[in-house]
């Protein structure tokens, strides 16, 4: 029994994506477009993001709604004027054309004008023998706009906060 995901939102009702029932394995994405729905990687500006890389996903088709029952600022803050909607969440899409979900836009942190995405560092932070657990943030820095701090649950008490810094930058961008 392979497992599969599928991906879709109240506004898009009743989905966006899903894998192929033929799958031979889990593959940790959310699938492929279904049938007469577009999809769209889009940056801040609303530019598409060049292939591989990371955009906020943004959905056309027949499924999408038409906009919020007597928010008209409110469908203007999801609606772009190609008719795409917003979907506030960070994805990529694979070299075979699966959609794989990143991070949430507004969990994303911008530190001196990086998009930096949450998940990724908490991935690397767990992978730390002396962490059982942690979360990590965007909190307001003069310097930087933004800056990312972690909060960790220790799995070793003897660990210390410069240990793990020290761990994070060997293996994740200076930032």
């Amino acid at each position: 029994l392979t497992l599969l995901e599928a991906y879709g939102m109240t506004e898009t009702s009743p989905a966006v994506t899903i894998n192929p029932l033929d799958l031979p394995a889990y593959n940790g994405s959310i699938g492929l477009p279904i049938p007469n729905t577009e999809i769209a990687l889009r940056d801040e500006s609303g530019n598409d993001v060049a292939p591989g890389d990371c955009g906020e996903l943004c959905v056309r088709g027949p499924q999408v709604m038409k906009g919020y029952w007597n928010r008209a600022d409110e469908t203007a803050a999801v609606m772009t004027p190609d008719g795409f909607l917003r979907s506030g969440d960070i994805a990529m899409i694979d070299a075979d054309g699966f959609v794989h979900i990143v991070d949430r836009k507004k969990d994303m942190i911008i530190v001196s004008g990086f998009n930096v995405y949450p998940n990724e560092i908490e991935e690397v932070i767990a992978t730390h023998p002396g962490v059982l657990e942690c979360a990590v943030v965007g909190v307001d820095d003069a310097r930087t706009s933004e800056a990312v701090k972690a909060f960790v649950v220790k799995k070793d008490p003897n660990v210390t906060a410069e240990e793990i810094i020290e761990f994070c930058r060997t293996q994740l961008t200076n930032y």
